[in-house]
């Protein structure tokens, strides 16, 4: 089994009362501190994650957004003449 190398360090300040709280709720979990505000940190932005990659929308709601998906683009002129003008990256 693989080890992965732990090289970096997030450092913060906490107010001796909530470090106490969380260690407590830590060893609720048999898990050490800095295991247990890793885990909490990652799950918490897995969330974000989800709820901006994922959504649901009831189904005329849906069945709307499919159609917009599976119609033609449109044409839109002030985006084409962006795209005839000079590219900033090749000059």
């Amino acid at each position: 089994m693989a080890t992965i190398q732990k090289n970096t360090r997030i450092d913060f300040r906490i107010d001796s009362r909530k470090k106490r709280f969380l260690m407590y709720v830590a060893s609720l979990r048999q898990k050490k501190l800095s295991a247990f505000i890793l885990e909490s940190a990652m799950k918490e932005a897995e969330e974000l994650m989800a709820d901006r990659n994922n959504f649901q929308l009831p189904e005329p709601q849906w069945k709307a957004f499919c159609e917009a998906l599976d119609s033609p683009a449109r044409e839109i002129p002030k985006l084409k003449n962006l795209f005839k003008g000079p590219d900033i990256f090749n000059e």
